[in-house]
Parts: structure tokens; sequence; C-alpha cells
């Protein structure tokens, strides 16, 4: 429909800009949500209001282009002013039809369209929006960035595929879970850290830590000396000289009965005695030493400080305590990086895998390729993406700003600093090249390459190319990608791969270090791949193949020779080894050593069973659990929160209730909000002689929604100690057998671990963290509030404001009668979403 409107709009304003100097449109957009499922369809109902705010008429010389996650325009009213097109993937495109009427100065079209999908936070809202004006003859002239503003949701867009409703994050719901932790928690003490050591064993009297340190260290452990040295004066201003508190760290002897990350750590008579075998171990000592005096002081800064004597006595369930960040579909900084290892090292996090490429960007220099980061490292404005990729997201038309996280690599020295850093402290850095599948990115480089030289030397052109330019195969990836497959037929392929793989290898060997596990990634190949190339049928005539999966193994083989010829341990997503089914394990490659991700753990998926089949084939595994471990899923069924929902909701309590060898009880509900009767399951079992077969944990984190370092800590922290916790401990002493009771002893423990502990030592580090919200309910018309962090202010509003921090203190029942109650937790200068209830 179309209206003319002369209102002036007064709305938060999201703005996609490079610098002062971007070019601004005349044209401004408001956009608002509509109704999710209209008339029973899995599509939603989205209203655009494009102003005119220039002094000539608006015709239809124009195109605006803007991300919309998860959808597709349907386009089903004919006489419609304004087409919509989806071009690649999230990237769409609008622009008037026939029926499209001038806009004159100050006037507003509202069109009011559907998409296909569904909607239900408004960080899934339109973004990345600008205009590109047509001259006379039909070409583009300079992109120019539109003025987007957001509609704020002020209802629960709660629906799913299949109607069902997940249980809303209101007053009500929130309470209700919030109530879990209304018994107070009095045995928490300094040394109750996180990860949660072995044994703990207190012991009379308490040593003063002074400002002033006296390390001693033997030379093994000078490396680990240096790094606590460094921590202990940023965060609590500690001075180091011959004299003042004494910290020993001691090598013990070789002792093949210890863990190799075990470590002891003494309190006594005003000593800190730190012991282990191994720097890694010693490592460990350190970091847990400087959350005891984190935890003793507090929210004091400074020294000194009193700590009760004990002895702790530690060491992992596993050496594989993983971390995942994805910094293709939107960059990480390596400055930010940098930090981000900090902030794992402290907790004990022993692997990072940076997943360096995928369809919307390849983030690392290999030489002799220099078009993966010329091309691949790039989004912006373009017809053809022979220069770069489409700008996907939220960051504009601009190909060359500096600070859009759409564009940016790792150059080779960066690469292998990062590696030193992370190595320095403990931290193995896994490497990720997605492939087959997930290479659009790569696919767009290497066709630049291919028309660079084509004309001058056709060698090289193909030497490296990674797709049959003949091939009709149709087919749609998870994320909507229908060219996104590299030709596993090509032996130019196999040359991209192995000088990939060689160059990256090179990095590690420059930084001193042993590459050891090397991930292909691997996953989501779509149906349909391959089967309209000559080139691929070809081949499979010519080797005896019979069915298009085929290729596939072929492909491992080929990437397995290549890996087992430098040494290194070939990984990949549980896609890898399954047959095409998804279900069914391909066995062909048991013996060689494949280390595989166990990842789409999806109840009503079926998908739980999974991990356990794998490891009782003989596969070696990593869980890496959605329902458990995806960071980037939001923390609650929120407009408010941001992230994804695909496989349900992420909170720090999902993560905590992670069991490896239970992992069918390691879920309350399921996607789509069922209660999942953990008491009543039979499925199958991980056999006793395959547990060794798990061989590490690991969290994602995947950016398709990360607009900041900031937000990256948001969705870390704190959902990030479940993990923390149960890579440390796997069998915590609740699980075997199960008991309810002992489990909420220890939920309720945990989250006082998190409340009283973790969230101030964020704060003391400057690390960005969410705080949980507040319950609120009506009853008999007073007003009930509770919060799982003790100490958080619960603010109030009655009069449909949001609250800040001059509203209203809930201290205790009050009276009320307004029509809706909105309420926030306050704590640590960070504030919590509004929660909503109506009365």
């Amino acid at each position: 429909m179309k209206q003319l409107i002369f209102a002036t709009l007064f709305l938060g304003m999201f703005l996609t800009s490079c610098s002062s100097k971007t070019p601004v449109s005349p044209v401004s957009v408001v956009w608002e949500m509509g109704q999710n499922n209209i008339d029973g369809l899995n599509a939603f109902e989205s209203t655009f209001f494009i102003t005119n705010n220039g002094t000539e008429p608006l015709g239809r010389n124009w195109v605006i282009y803007y991300n919309l996650m998860s959808s597709f325009p349907l386009n089903d009213d004919e006489n419609a002013p304004i087409r919509m097109e989806s071009l690649v993937a999230s990237f769409h495109r609008m622009y008037p039809t026939e029926h499209f009427e001038p806009l004159a100065p100050g006037e507003t079209l509202v069109f009011t369209t559907r998409h296909r999908g569904w909607l239900i936070r408004e960080a899934q809202a339109p973004q990345g929006m600008y205009i590109v004006f047509l001259d006379d003859d039909g070409n583009e002239m300079q992109p120019q960035t539109i003025e987007l503003t957001t509609l704020s949701f002020d209802r629960e867009y709660q629906w799913t595929r299949t109607g069902q409703w997940f249980p809303h994050s209101d007053g009500e719901f929130v309470f209700s879970e919030n109530s879990r932790f209304n018994t107070q928690v009095n045995n928490l003490s300094v040394a109750h850290i996180l990860p949660t050591p072995k044994s703990i064993e207190k012991t009379s009297g308490t040593s003063t830590f002074s400002r002033n340190v006296n390390l001693v260290f033997d030379d093994a452990f000078e490396n680990e000396a240096n790094l606590f040295r460094n921590r202990m004066t940023s965060l609590f201003g500690a001075r180091f000289s011959t004299n003042g508190t004494t910290v020993e760290l001691v090598r013990l002897s070789p002792d093949k009965d210890l863990p190799a990350e075990y470590y002891g750590l003494t309190v006594h008579d005003g000593r800190f005695i730190l012991t282990a075998q191994t720097p890694h171990g010693m490592f460990n000592a350190t970091q847990s030493l400087v959350k005891i005096l984190g935890n003793a002081l507090g929210h004091a800064r400074n020294l000194p400080v009193e700590i009760p004597n004990m002895h702790i006595s530690d060491y992992p369930d596993i050496g594989y305590r993983g971390f995942m960040l994805d910094v293709s579909r939107n960059f990480t900084r390596k400055e930010n990086l940098l930090k981000l290892i900090d902030h794992l090292a402290l907790y004990k996090i022993s692997v990072l895998h940076l997943h360096l490429t995928d369809d919307e960007g390849w983030r690392i220099e290999i030489p002799g390729l220099p078009e993966l980061t010329e091309v691949g490292s790039r989004r912006g404005h373009t017809l053809n993406e022979h220069y770069h990729s489409v700008p996907l997201y939220d960051w504009g038309w601009d190909a060359n700003c500096p600070h859009s996280l759409a564009n940016g690599y790792y150059t080779r020295d960066e690469f292998i600093y990062i590696l030193k850093y992370a190595a320095a402290r403990h931290i193995r850095v896994i490497p990720e090249v997605d492939i087959p599948g997930h290479a659009r990115a790569a696919i767009l480089a290497m066709n630049n390459r291919y028309r660079k030289y084509i004309d001058t030397n056709p060698e090289k052109a193909y030497e490296f190319l990674l797709i049959d330019f003949n091939d009709t195969s149709r087919f749609s990836s998870a994320q909507h990608y229908t060219d996104n497959v590299i030709n596993v037929a090509m032996p130019s392929t196999y040359r991209f791969i192995e000088h990939v793989i060689e160059e990256i290898y090179q990095m590690y060997v420059d930084a001193g270090l042993r590459l050891e596990i090397f991930h292909v990634g691997g996953d989501e190949v779509p149906k349909g791949s391959w089967e309209g190339s000559e080139i691929a049928l070809a081949f499979m005539a010519e080797k005896g193949m019979t069915e298009i999966r085929d290729l596939k193994d072929y492909y491992m083989e080929r990437v397995l020779d290549m890996m087992d010829a430098r040494g290194i341990q070939l990984a990949g997503w549980e896609e890898v080894v399954m047959m095409p089914d998804l279900r069914t394990v391909n066995e062909r490659f048991v013996g060689r050593n494949v280390l595989t991700y166990a990842w789409n753990t999806i109840p009503d998926w079926g998908g739980d069973e999974l991990p356990y089949r794998l490891a009782n084939a003989g596969y070696p595994i990593i869980l890496s659990n959605v329902g458990n471990f995806y960071m980037d899923l939001a923390y609650a069924s929120h407009p408010e929160e941001n992230g994804l929902s695909w496989g349900g909701y992420v909170n720090e309590f999902n993560s905590f209730d992670m069991l490896p060898f239970d992992i069918y009880r390691s879920l309350r509900r399921d996607t789509r909000g069922r209660p999942i009767d953990i008491h009543n399951i039979n499925k199958l079992p991980l056999n006793y002689d395959a547990r060794h077969m798990i061989k590490g944990l690991q969290a994602q984190l995947w950016t398709e929604t990360i607009r900041s370092f900031e937000q990256i800590q948001y969705y870390i922290f704190p959902k990030m100690f479940g993990l923390i916790e149960r890579s440390w401990n796997m069998e915590p002493a609740w699980s075997a057998p199960y008991c309810d009771d002992a489990y909420m002893e220890a939920l309720r423990f945990y989250n006082a671990q998190l409340s009283k502990h973790e969230l101030p030592r964020l704060k003391r580090m400057g690390v960005n963290f969410r705080v949980a919200p507040p319950g609120i309910i009506v009853r008999d018309g007073m007003l009930h509030a509770n919060t799982q962090i003790p100490d958080a202010v619960i603010r109030f509003t009655t009069d449909g404001t949001i609250p800040n921090a001059n509203s209203p203190i809930w201290t205790e029942p009050v009276a009320v009668d307004a029509e809706l109650i909105m309420a926030r937790t306050f704590y640590l200068g960070k504030e919590s979403i509004t929660i909503r209830q109506r009365n």
C-alpha cells in the first residue's frame, strides 16, 4: 500500500558510515516490524517508510540496497510501487516499479510487504542500507549512506517454524527462572575459583599478600614468571623487588603419575609456593593465584590483602579446552584478538580455533596468492564482485573503509605474532580454512586471478582456479548461497589447497611452533553440488565413481595425504566423516586419525546421538554442542537480546549443564522451548571403551551478528564460564549418578561464583559482560521482583518509560496498579535488558 505522511518521526537512528565525509542520501528510511506467521505462513510483515528529505522530487532513478538475514521478499502484490529482490544470501535490493509515483520533497512512501522467514529480535532488522542513484543512461552513480531507523519492538515475536512458542522472557518467566537462586549460598570462599580446583584443603591462619612482591622462580619458568608479573602489575598495582611477600615458582621432579598440567598452590606463613613439573602446569598455578587474590580483594583496587592459608592440588580432566572465533564473517583485529587471548588464558583455555575463511571473507595473507586478501578480505558495493564481494551485514557500501569489520585480514607477520603471543600463554592456535563448501570468498578471489592472467598467461590463470565455469549445478547452502562450493574434481583445486596448507605450515615453523592440527571445515556442502559439472562427471567416470558423494571421499583422501606428509592431524566439522544423510557414520576414515567436531547435537533434529556414534565408531571428537556451546545464540527469547535462535538459546547455565559422558541430560529444553525429560531417556549410549575418544570441549562464536569487540565480550561472558568449568571438570559429582538436588545445589554455587567473583573480575579487567535481568510479577496488586545476582539493584517503572539510573529501586513488595511494569537490573555500572510484565 501507499500513503503520504508529513509527520516528523523522532526515533533512534542507526547510521552506517565509514567517516563523517561519507555521502549521506537525501532519502531516509524508517522500518517497522509487523506480524510474524502471517496467515499461517512462514513469513513476516514489515513496513518501510521511505522519506524524501531533499529539495527535488524523488523519481524512479534509484536502487536501495540492504541486508535482512534469513529472509526472502515475496513480492506478492503485482501493483506494488516497490519491487524487492534477494541478490546474495542476506543481501537485497529494492527499486521503484511502474506503479511508483514520484515523491515530492518532505513526502513519505509507506510500503508494507512480506518476507519469507521469521523475525523475533531487533538485531534481525534491516541493516547496512544505502542508495545508488542512476544517471540518464541508467548507470549507477556514487553510493550514498541512508539514515536507517528501526522502530523498537513492542510485542512478543516469539513464533518459530512449527507455530510453537518458546517461553518469552517476560517478567513472570524470568521471575520463575530466578527463583531457583532464592536460597542463599554461604560457603563461598576466596579459593572457589573457576575452573574449580580438584582439591582445596584449608589450614589454620591467614597470610598477607602485600603490594611489594619478591618473585623467586626456577629458570624453566621464566616465561610464566614474566607473565605473572605483568598480570599482577596491571590488575593489582603490584611492585616487584627483593622485599615483600615471597612467591616461589618451584619445579617438581618429573613424575609420570602426575598429569602434565598438574600444579600445587600452598599459602602458609606469609609465603605463596606454586609447584609444577611443566611450564603449562606452572602457568595454571599463577592464574589460580591471580584469581584468588582478585576474589579476596573484591571491589578493592589494590593490595595488600589477607588470604586464608590453604593447599590446592589441581589439574584438568582433558587437555583440549577450546574456543572458536569466526573472524571471517566479521573481522576481529589483531589488537583485540590479543586481548581475547589474555582473557582466555586467565581461565586456562588451551586452544584458540580461528575460523579464518568462509563465504564472507578470507582473513589471512597467503604469499603467492595476493588475490585472497585483495579480493577476499573486502566487502562493498559492486555489480559484479570482480574486486570484492557484496556488502553483507551491517557495513554499508565502502570496501575500503578501515573501520568496517567487513574489511581486514592478518598479514603473515601479524599471524606469526599472534601464534607466538598465544603460545607464550599456553594456548594452541588451530587454523581453519573452510573447504569445499563455505568457500565463496576464495572462489571470488581465484576468479579475479583468472581474469587477471587469462589474456597473458593462461597457464597461470587456470593454476589455482576453484570452479568449473560451465557448471550448471543448482543448490542452496544453509546461508542461501548458490555458488560457494569449490570443485573437488579439478587438479587446480588441489594445487590451491596444498599451497595454502604449506604457507600456513611455514608460518608456524617461522613462529618456532609445530602445526599440530589443521581444520578444513567440510561442513554444510549443499545437496546438488557438482551434479551439473561436466568436469566432475567425467572425473567420476575416469575413477569408477558411481555416486556424487564419492567425490567428497576422494577430496578427503587427497587432503589427508597432504596433512600426513607434514605430520599434521586433519580436523573438520562432523560432516567430513558422515554419509550424506548426516546420520550414518562413514567408517572409511576411522584409521586416519581425523579429529571431528560434533556440533549439530539438537535433540529435536535427532542430532544428539551423533557424537556417541562417532566416538563408538572410533573417531576422536571435540564436543561443540549447539545448545550448550554456541556463544552466538541469544541469551534468551527477548527482542533486545542480540544473537541467533535457530538452535535454541544459550546462557551461562546451558553451558554449565553440559555433561560430556551423559550428553542427553545436557539440555532442559529443545529448540522450540519444550521441556526435555532428562530422567526418561532411551538413546544410544557412549561405550565405556570409547570415552577416551572424547578429546575435548569447545565453544563457538560465529560472527554474523557481531558489530564490535565489546559485543564479542558480551556474547562470551558470562556464558563462557560454563565451558570453562565443564572442560576442566568433566564429571561433576551430581552427574554420576544424576541427582536433581545435588545439581541445584551446584548450580546455585556456580551462580554465586559468577555474581560474587567473576563479574567483578571482568569489571576490573575492563571486559564487557552481560548482566542478567530481574524477574517481576504482580500478586494481589503487589509487585514482587527477584534477581540471580544478590548484590544487584532492581529499578522499575510504571509509567511506560524504560527504567534508568534515576528510577525507583525495588527492595520489597510494593503496590502497583499500572497496566505495564518494566524493570532492569543494575550492577557494576552495567544494566540489563528491559523486562516487561503486564498487570
